[in-house]
């Protein structure tokens, strides 16, 4: 495969990299999920390619680059999703105390 190819697909890594950014900062879980599944069939196409082809340095400094900024939005979801399962977490453990408290008391 072309050098020019392996960098459009980490180009559309990088662009449903940011929509699962801004799914996941907008709190829009399910949309965050399909785009992620898109997101890893592209890896899982895109990993045989990348490993067959020679990139010259500006491309390699391209691919770092695309690469970088794909990491920095992964870290951004991270933090969001995990945001998001603590408040779950808190929401869910209140509501087994209150079940617990209608079990007891015959509420």
């Amino acid at each position: 495969m072309s050098a020019s190819k392996v960098i459009a697909h980490y180009e559309s890594l990088s662009a449903l990299s940011e929509q699962m950014r801004g799914a996941a900062l907008r709190g829009e879980w399910d949309p965050l999920v399909e785009i992620e599944r898109e997101r890893s069939r592209l890896v899982a196409d895109l990993k045989p390619l990348d490993a067959g082809t020679r990139l010259d340095d500006a491309t390699r400094r391209r691919k770092e680059e695309l690469i970088a900024g794909i990491l920095a939005c992964d870290a951004e979801v991270r933090t969001a999703v995990e945001a998001w399962m603590g408040q779950f977490q808190l929401s869910m453990q209140s509501s087994i105390q209150e079940l617990r408290l209608l079990k007891e008391y015959g509420l």
